[in-house]
C-alpha cells in the first residue's frame, strides 16, 4: 500500500474529509426540501429561499475573522467547536418545529421562522469555519505531493457531497421536511473523534496583528492571491449558479426531466472531477498552477457551451462530463496553490480570505443566473457564461505564457 493512501487512510485525514463532507452539506442538502418547507410553514417561495441565505451569507463576513483567531489559537479550538455547533444548530430545527403545538398549525410554524433562520445563520457561519480549518489543516500538518493529493481528494469529496446530497435531501424530504435536518446532527459524531485523533500542526505563533500587517504592507507581492481569489469566485458562481441552478431548470423546461434523472445527470459532473482531482502531481509536472485553473476555465466554457447549445440529453451529459474535468483542473489546484505561497504563520487568514470569496460565489450564483435567465433564457445565460469563462480562461493561458 503506498505512502499517499495510508496517510488518506489515517483517522485524522478521515475526520479532515468527514468535516468536509459536513460543511457542504448546508445547502445542498436543503436545496430540494424547500418547497417541502414552504408548505409546512405557510411561507412564499421568496422565505423559504432564505433557508440558504441565512446560511451563506454569515461566512462571507465571519470567516476572516475566524481564520485570524485561527492562526492566534490554533486549528483544532475552531474545528472541533465549529462541528458542534454546526450540528446542534442544524438538528435543533427539528426541535423548534416539534415545540410547536400541533393544534395551532401553520401560522404558528410561520411565527418560528425567525427562529429557524437564525439558527441557520448560526450554523452557516460554523460551516464557513469548517471548511477554512480543513483544507488549512491539510496545508499546515503536510507538503509535496502528499499535500496535492489530499487536497484534490478533499476537493473531489466537496464536488461529491455537492452532488450526491440534493438527491438524499429531496428522498428524506418525501417523508418530511424536517427529516434532512436531522442529518446536521452528524457534526456532532465527527466531533467526538476529532477531538481525540487531531493535533495541532506546529506552526510560527502569531502574537498580534503587527505581523500579518507587515506582510500585507511588505515586498511580497500579493498579485497571486488576488488572480487565485478571483479564480476561486469565479469556480463557485459557476458550480452553484449554472450547474446546480441554471443546468436544472433548463433540464427540466427542455426535456421534461424528472427530479431524480435531473439529480442523475447532475452527478456526471462530479464523477468526473475525480479523475483530475486527484492527479495534480502529474498535471503540475505538465504545466503550472495558472495554467492549470486558466486550462479548466476553457474547458468550462466548452462544457457550458454544449449544454446550452445542443437539443440532446445524451450530449448534455457529455457536455457536463467536460463541466466536471474543468472543476477538477481549476478548483483543487487553486488551494493547493494558496496553500503553497502562504507562510506557515498566516496560513489561516489566507484560506479564511479564501472560504469568504468562495461563500460569496455561492451566494451570488443562483440569483444571478436565475435574474439573467429571467431576461434571456436559460440556453443564452449558461451560453454567455461560458464565452466568459472560456475567454477568460484563454486570457490567463496567454499571459502566463509570456
Amino acid at each position: 500500500m503506498s505512502v499517499a493512501r495510508n496517510v488518506r487512510q489515517s483517522p485524522a485525514v478521515l475526520v479532515i474529509f468527514a468535516s468536509t463532507l459536513i460543511a457542504v452539506m448546508g445547502v445542498s442538502l436543503i436545496s430540494p426540501a424547500l418547497p417541502a418547507v414552504q408548505d409546512a410553514l405557510n411561507i412564499t417561495e421568496s422565505q423559504a429561499s432564505l433557508l440558504l441565505s441565512a446560511f451563506t451569507l454569515p461566512g462571507v463576513v465571519l470567516t476572516i475573522p475566524l481564520g485570524m483567531l485561527a492562526d492566534r489559537i490554533g486549528r483544532k479550538p475552531i474545528l472541533v467547536p465549529s462541528l458542534v455547533l454546526f450540528g446542534l444548530c442544524g438538528s435543533g430545527i427539528v426541535f423548534v418545529e416539534s415545540a410547536i403545538p400541533i393544534s395551532l398549525g401553520p401560522v404558528v410554524l410561520a411565527e418560528a421562522f425567525p427562529v429557524i433562520l437564525a439558527l441557520r445563520a448560526v450554523q452557516g457561519a460554523a460551516s464557513s469555519a469548517i471548511a477554512m480549518v480543513t483544507v488549512t489543516l491539510i496545508g499546515d500538518s503536510f507538503d509535496g505531493d502528499t499535500r496535492r493529493k489530499l487536497i484534490g481528494t478533499n476537493a473531489a469529496i466537496l464536488a461529491f457531497g455537492a452532488a450526491a446530497y440534493p438527491l438524499l435531501g429531496g428522498a428524506l424530504a418525501t417523508i418530511a421536511w424536517t427529516v434532512p435536518f436531522l442529518c446536521f446532527g452528524l457534526g456532532l459524531v465527527v466531533a467526538v473523534p476529532g477531538l481525540f485523533v487531531l493535533s495541532e500542526p506546529e506552526r510560527k505563533q502569531v502574537e498580534d496583528g503587527e505581523g500579518l500587517r507587515a506582510f500585507l504592507t511588505g515586498p511580497t507581492s500579493l498579485r497571486p492571491y488576488a488572480v487565485l481569489y478571483a479564480a476561486i469566485l469565479g469556480i463557485f458562481v459557476i458550480l452553484y449558479g449554472a450547474q446546480l441552478t441554471a443546468v436544472p431548470f433548463l433540464l427540466h423546461n427542455t426535456y421534461r426531466l424528472s427530479s431524480l434523472e435531473i439529480g442523475l445527470l447532475l452527478g456526471i459532473p462530479a464523477v468526473a472531477m475525480g479523475t483530475p482531482a486527484t492527479q495534480t502531481d502529474p498535471i503540475l509536472a505538465r504545466v503550472t498552477s495558472f495554467q492549470s485553473i486558466a486550462l479548466g476555465f476553457v474547458v468550462y466554457g466548452v462544457g457550458m457551451g454544449i449544454v446550452a447549445t445542443t437539443q440532446s440529453v445524451a450530449v448534455s451529459g457529455f457536455g457536463l462530463l467536460l463541466f466536471g474535468f474543468g472543476q477538477g483542473f481549476a478548483e483543487p489546484i487553486t488551494d493547493t496553490a494558496l496553500n503553497e505561497l502562504a507562510p506557515d504563520e498566516f496560513r489561516g487568514s489566507i484560506m479564511s480570505v479564501r472560504t469568504s470569496v468562495l461563500r460569496l460565489g455561492t451566494t451570488i450564483g443562483p440569483p444571478v443566473c436565475t435574474v439573467a435567465a429571467l431576461r434571456v433564457g436559460y440556453r443564452h445565460t449558461l451560453l454567455a457564461g461560458g464565452v466568459l469563462a472560456g475567454v477568460v480562461g484563454l486570457c490567463w493561458l496567454a499571459a502566463s505564457y509570456r
